[in-house]
């Protein structure tokens, strides 16, 4: 173990500790902070090491997608982790009670309005849309992972509608009104806008009688051959978001009317993702889908969208103790250092900004950890741009782990938002070059008494 050690003398063991980290940048040596204090029959030894044992590979993960903060939709091809596809499925409302269109109304167009709240990608490629009427009903109650299914009909409303997403644009006009946002219109079937026309009033009385007639919609896009995008939707943003019937009455075809349908967050809505990891690169494909969990050693991955997270372990913490035959230990500080690899230096695919970091239970299930609780600007997991890293502080895991007051089945690490943002990262693991790895670096004080 490379391990860096200096004496203090202390009345108080972790006290004196935690100053002698505190002082430690300062011009006195460490050594002597506290000689005056206690005698010389107590004292405590700090050391410092980062060659812990790691052991690390990603596994393909599962995430829950109803009514989250953004809906996706897009597809992107990822030289490293093959082509994704981002679709949503969602109910709509009536934005007025008790509608009537009127004895003969004529339907102009039906246009589903998607807000772009975001996007990650290379949004200069082309994306084709599909819209499909479910045919079973959404529950708000139900829980929807990105794999779930609905049933729909097999008539594509959109007909292949073609697209290029515009994020920053901040200007459309649209008719005789400008929508001051990036948005993205896809024209759907004159059939479907005829069918809403159609019926029955009752229909229009309530928002889960009209569910009953007309129950919702799924939007998803064709993979793409290089590049591409997932555009981030803000559904629940009615002043944006909304399906728009365009329509006029037989009798004044001059007099353009228009009706709105819209998503609340007291709809059901949620994410379905499908990855083909299939085409990815080798490395990625022989340590995700082949099994060759060695390779986690090398470089490990994650990916949002219930794509992928990393298990971290350590596998030489439970016998700390009789190694190093000391009773009083204390952790004072343990740093999990996770450098992006040069794979995460890419312009298109920037590197997330916030990083989630879970202890795992005996039965893979997962739970926050104690250090957690301490705070963000303690506990970490952010990315730091200049040093193109990740730091956690594990420090209490650490030490309850040691002092076998809980199991170690590992550590989960995933990029956060996972069930609404598209985003990747490669991280360099802990065989990579020294100063580039993956590593744990820990201080702690072994109490002689």
């Amino acid at each position: 173990m490379k391990t860096y050690h200096s004496t203090a003398r202390t009345g108080i063991a972790l006290m004196i500790g935690l100053l002698i980290l505190a002082f430690s940048s300062c011009k006195k040596s460490p050594e002597t902070i506290g000689n005056n204090l206690i005698s010389e029959n107590n004292y405590i030894d700090v050391y410092h090491t980062d060659t812990v044992a790691v052991v690390c590979h990603s596994y393909m993960d599962s995430v829950a997608t109803r009514n989250t903060t953004n809906a996706l939709i897009g597809a992107m091809k990822d030289p490293v982790f093959g082509t994704t596809e981002a679709g949503f499925y969602t109910q709509f409302r009536p934005s007025v009670a008790g509608q009537s269109f009127g004895s003969s109304p004529v339907v102009d167009s039906l246009v589903l309005q998607l807000y772009i709240s975001g996007y990650y990608g290379d949004t200069t490629v082309m994306q084709t849309a599909h819209v499909y009427q479910l045919t079973d009903t959404l529950s708000i109650n139900e829980t929807y992972y990105n794999y779930s299914e609905v049933s729909t009909d097999p008539v594509d409303q959109a007909s292949g509608y073609q697209f290029h997403p515009h994020p920053r644009t901040k200007s459309n006009v649209v008719g005789n009104d400008t929508v001051p946002q990036p948005i993205i219109r896809i024209p759907l079937s004159l059939d479907l806008g005829n069918y809403l026309v159609g019926l029955d009033t009752l229909a229009y009385s309530r928002p889960d009688l009209f569910k009953e007639y007309f129950k919702g919609l799924y939007v998803t896009c064709d993979p793409v051959g290089q590049g591409g995008a997932i555009s981030y939707i803000n559904l629940t943003n009615n002043s944006f978001s909304m399906l728009q019937l365009y329509y006029h009455d037989a009798a004044t075809p001059d007099k353009a009317m228009r009706y709105s349908f819209f998503v609340t967050s007291s709809d059901a809505y949620f994410n379905h993702f499908d990855h083909d990891y299939t085409q990815g690169s080798q490395a990625f494909t022989d340590q995700l889908l082949d099994g060759q969990t060695a390779l986690g050693q090398e470089e490990v991955y994650l990916q949002t969208m219930g794509g992928v997270r990393t298990r971290i372990q350590f596998p030489n913490l439970p016998h700390w103790l009789d190694t190093l035959q000391a009773g009083h230990l204390v952790v004072n500080e343990a740093k999990l250092i996770i450098p992006a690899s040069s794979l995460s230096l890419d312009s298109i695919y920037k590197a997330p900004q916030a990083f989630v970091l879970m202890g795992f239970n005996e039965d893979n299930s997962t739970y926050l950890l104690p250090d957690y609780y301490e705070g963000a600007n303690f506990f970490g997991g952010s990315y730091n741009t200049s040093k193109e890293s990740v730091t956690f502080r594990i420090s209490e895991y650490m030490q309850s782990v040691i002092m076998g007051k809980k199991d170690d089945y590992g550590l989960s690490l995933g990029i956060n938002g996972g069930s609404y943002n598209a985003q990747r990262f490669v991280i360099n693991g802990p065989e990579a070059p020294e100063g580039e790895k993956m590593r744990l670096e820990v201080t702690y004080s072994i109490v002689n008494e």
